[in-house]
């Protein structure tokens, strides 16, 4: 199914212009905008259609002049095939049309020759039908069987079942009677991690004279042919040698260390009671433990990297669950659902530590991106002279201290999101690129010569106030319509209600364990200065209170005393922003007035016009 936007009326009758589910169109006399218009009745940035998951839909980016759908003015509506946009003069048809004769439908496959899975048959499999996507097709030798690993090891999330996946396939496959994985305990004794049977342990050891073959030089070596001499031949790389007879028990053994970046893991074995294994079987046991290697090595680094990462979640009390049920959070949550299916970047405002990372990880993982990388940068912390060559990358030689190459973070985040907080501290050059790569195009290293076209999700964050950078000349307006596409307010944690109850709980039962002091309690006074205090520093503030509070305090409970909040005694009107002075004096008004918005605006002596406004604007509930 494609889309296009037909022009019927206007400057541009006659028109077409395609559209992309995967990426905003801008509508108005703006340069930059997909499809530009040149009716003065347009605004330069008027409106902006973009594809979510119900569809095609239309939002009025604060136009001067308005727009409709179907006759009829609106901010946002969604729209469907035929309906017309009308913005001035000039009007706009959506058509929806089917992808025609070249679609899937009309389609035909050429076979030149054709294969029935019965051609194809394993004696059995070693993973279960549904999860073996070739368990019929393995006549063709183990060149299958290490597909089929492969695909097995790629789905193995942790090292014990990227082992259990390999030593059922190796026990099918060569009928060995013991197969067994053993790593190295840190002084050459290499002790089982997992044997099959269960119970065999004590059969799956390395003959010393063997140890160093194995383990130091990294030779697989096969035992078999055994007589009742007391030597035995044996094969390791192609090469036969005798060694002296391990165990009457087995008649062929093989060993096959796990080899990674140079590194030993450990030490495959297989044993076998009568001489059956061929040549075949050894090929295939050190195919077999070269993908395990690296298997391992993949699982150990994952798992090092998931106890690094709640390491460090644990030590700073930080949860990717958005905590709190007040209406504003609930309405900020839905809001997040909708935004994170849509494509088009997202700016998130709101104070300095009220969550706006966390609001900005509960997009991307709600998005399709969700598997692809989310990386952070902060914008206010990286020097003005460097942040284009850490967003952008730099090239060795391109200015003084460029020893190396420097891969940016937009090359980093590629097919992923790029989180940049503190966007208001991003240079005019630096925004001029990021304009660039948000509509689509190549952007330039520092000292590049070659172009880079990457496609990242940007999602960026301030507690500045944009627009006003915009009338100052420090941010381009062009960009901030860009960034603004879908806007999302983080509430200050003091206009949250009962939100903060829930989070002291959180944060005291989190530190309490953290510091040992799992009987530490708090005091109703200290709870309920907690529950009035203004928190300026919002939920980072409440986390650090809590925290020195529960190192410092005295059994058997947190006081009032303890909390260190200095300037509790304070109002809440405690900030010179003319907004939250307006925003706090309304909820007021409307609490005399029992809800009364008439009366309220009498109060407040304005109109109900602008009293309406202003609960829209801040997003008051009534």
């Amino acid at each position: 199914m494609s889309a296009f936007l037909k022009i019927c009326s206007g400057p541009e009758k006659g028109r077409q212009f395609s559209l992309d589910e995967n990426r905003p169109m801008h509508i108005g006399r703006g340069k930059s905008c997909e499809i530009m218009l040149t009716d003065p009745i347009s605004s330069r940035f008027h409106a902006v259609v973009y594809f979510d998951e119900s569809g095609w839909q239309l939002r009025d980016t604060s136009s001067r002049n308005g727009t409709m759908v179907n006759g009829q003015k609106t901010d946002h509506a969604r729209l469907i095939h035929t309906n017309t946009v009308t913005i001035g003069s000039t009007e706009l048809e959506l058509i929806e049309e089917d992808s025609g004769p070249g679609g899937s439908e009309s389609e035909e496959t050429n076979l030149t020759e054709t294969y029935s899975v019965e051609d194809f048959k394993t004696e059995k499999s070693w993973l279960a039908e549904a999860e073996d996507p070739i368990s019929t097709v393995a006549a063709t030798g183990h060149l299958i069987d290490l597909y089929s690993l492969s695909l097995s090891l790629l789905r193995c999330r942790d090292s014990d079942g990227v082992i259990d996946t390999l030593l059922e396939l190796l026990r099918d496959r060569t009928e060995a009677d013991i197969v067994g994985l053993t790593f190295d305990s840190g002084d050459n004794q290499f002790k089982p991690r997992r044997v099959l049977p269960a119970g065999s342990e004590g059969s799956v050891i390395i003959e010393k004279s063997l140890v160093r073959r194995i383990v130091s030089d990294g030779e697989a070596i096969w035992i078999g042919d055994r007589t009742c001499g007391q030597k035995n031949r044996s094969r390791s790389k192609g090469i036969d040698f005798e060694v002296d007879r391990i165990d009457d028990n087995w008649a062929d053994i093989i060993y096959a260390p796990l080899v990674c970046d140079g590194s030993n893991l450990g030490v495959l074995h297989l044993y076998r009671r009568t001489p059956k294994f061929t040549q075949a079987h050894f090929e295939l046991v050190v195919a077999a433990s070269r993908l395990l290697a690296v298997g391992l090595s993949q699982a150990f680094e994952r798992d090092s990297l998931k106890a690094e990462r709640k390491r460090i979640a644990d030590r700073n009390a930080d949860s990717d669950e958005m905590i709190g049920s007040s209406p504003i959070m609930v309405k900020l949550k839905e809001r997040i659902g909708r935004v994170a299916a849509a494509s088009g970047s997202v700016l998130i405002r709101g104070e300095s530590g009220s969550g706006k990372e966390l609001v900005a990880r509960a997009v991307h993982r709600a998005s399709r991106r969700a598997k692809r990388p989310m990386l952070t940068v902060n914008c206010a912390a990286i020097p003005h002279e460097l942040i284009e060559s850490q967003l952008f990358g730099h090239r060795k030689g391109s200015f003084t201290g460029a020893d190396k190459d420097h891969i940016g973070w937009f090359q980093q985040a590629h097919s992923g999101t790029l989180f940049l907080d503190e966007i208001g501290e991003l240079t005019l050059e630096g925004q001029a690129k990021l304009l660039r790569i948000l509509e689509g195009h190549p952007f330039l290293p520092v000292g590049a010569t070659e172009e880079v076209l990457v496609d990242v999700r940007v999602i960026a964050a301030t507690n500045r106030d944009l627009a006003e950078f915009v009338r100052e000349k420090r941010f381009r307006e062009d960009l901030f319509y860009r960034l603004s596409v879908f806007e999302l307010f983080v509430p200050p944690l003091r206009d949250r209600g009962d939100d903060i109850d829930s989070l002291v709980s959180h944060f005291l039962d989190h530190f309490r364990r953290q510091h040992g002091r799992p009987s530490l309690a708090l005091t109703e006074e200290a709870r309920h200065r907690l529950l009035q205090y203004a928190w300026p520093g919002n939920v980072r503030q409440l986390r650090n209170v809590i925290d020195s509070a529960v190192v410092m305090a005295d059994d058997p409970a947190i006081e009032a005393s303890d909390l260190g909040l200095r300037d509790a005694g304070l109002s809440r009107l405690d900030t010179l922003r003319i907004d939250e002075w307006e925003k706090r004096l309304i909820r007021k008004a409307i609490e005399r007035t029992s809800g009364s918005i008439p009366e309220a605006a009498k109060l407040l002596g304005i109109s109900r016009a602008t009293a309406y406004r202003k609960l829209a604007e801040y997003e008051i509930e009534r």
